[in-house]
Formats: C-alpha cells, sequence, structure tokens
C-alpha cells in the first residue's frame, strides 16, 4: 500500500468482529513498524524496497516483537488517549487500555501477516514466501483501486459496526442504572 492507513482497515473490520479478542492498536503497530523497511531504503536508496519485512518470515518477526513492548506501548498510548478526553467525549471515545495478552496475539500476528497479503497484490517486489521460495507474488491479480476500496469499505463497515456496538451498550447501561 503507498499509506499504511489504508491497511488499517481490515483491522476495523477485525475489531468489529472480536472487539475483546483482537487488539486494534498492536494490529497498527505491527503496521508500521513493517512500513519502516520501505520508508528506510527509500531514504537510503532512492527505491521503496520490500525485502525483509515484507514476507511471512519477516512479519512473523515483527509480530513477536510487537507482542510484549509492544503490548505495554500501547497500553500505555491508550491510556494517554482516555487521559485527553473530556467527560462528553469519553462516553464515546475512551477505550479499555487494558489489553489481554490473547488479544495482543491476535492483533500482532493478523496484523503483520495482512500487511503481507496485502502488498503482495501491490508491490511488484513482494515475495511473501520468502526465504523459502520465491512464489506468492500477486501484483496484477486485483486492480489497485479496487483494493484500495476493498480495504476502505473494510474500515468504514468496522468503524460503523464499532459505533451501533457503543450506542447499544450505552443506551443499556444508561437503561440498567434507571
Amino acid at each position: 500500500m503507498p499509506i499504511t492507513p489504508f491497511h488499517f482497515g481490515p483491522g476495523a473490520a477485525l475489531k468489529a468482529l472480536a472487539p475483546a479478542r483482537f487488539s486494534f492498536t498492536v494490529f497498527v503497530l505491527s503496521q508500521l513498524v513493517i512500513d519502516l523497511e520501505p520508508v528506510l531504503f527509500f531514504l537510503a536508496s532512492g527505491e521503496p524496497l520490500h525485502p525483509y519485512l515484507h514476507t511471512y518470515a519477516g512479519a512473523s518477526a515483527v509480530a513477536l516483537a510487537s507482542l510484549w513492548p509492544g503490548r505495554r506501548l500501547c497500553e500505555w498510548a491508550l491510556r494517554a488517549w482516555n487521559s485527553r478526553l473530556s467527560e462528553a467525549q469519553a462516553r464515546w471515545m475512551s477505550v479499555p487500555a487494558a489489553i489481554e495478552p490473547r488479544a495482543a496475539l491476535a492483533g500482532a500476528f493478523l496484523g503483520a501477516w495482512s500487511h503481507v497479503f496485502i502488498d503482495s497484490f501491490m508491490h511488484a517486489d513482494v515475495r511473501p514466501l520468502a526465504p523459502f521460495s520465491r512464489a506468492g507474488q500477486m501484483t496484477g491479480l486485483v486492480d489497485i483501486d479496487l483494493l484500495h476500496w476493498i480495504c476502505a469499505a473494510a474500515g468504514a463497515a468496522g468503524l460503523a459496526a464499532l459505533a451501533f456496538y457503543r450506542f447499544v451498550l450505552q443506551r443499556n447501561q444508561s437503561q440498567a442504572s434507571r
């Protein structure tokens, strides 16, 4: 993907499907770490290359690295987010700051592996099965604009579902407190 936020769309959909079993923040962290690779190659050579972290082996290493320190970093970021919200904002926008280990595991691996999978359609130099095989490249199988739309639609659907869940949950809590 030319910009990492397109990768976040499927993560929002996954969060809506399994809110307690999936960490969106750890998902995002693994995405960002993987996309440091082409940025650094671009700064060094002028080419946004994807040789190591854009493989399932490299992405697995990123996922493992995103687990413990990433989980702690994401919990800190969520606490910081919550602390900056007004009382009115907190009703809609606060999030639990604790990330369960299984949710972090799901977020890290689904984030890292989905990044490689999506970029396999985008970039000709992505070899997702390296170093074991040069196979797996899927450039040209899906139109890039369609790929962007799929990621954006997944994000919109996920955000809409999460907002709906939040609305229903908040309404149920206010009815229960009466």
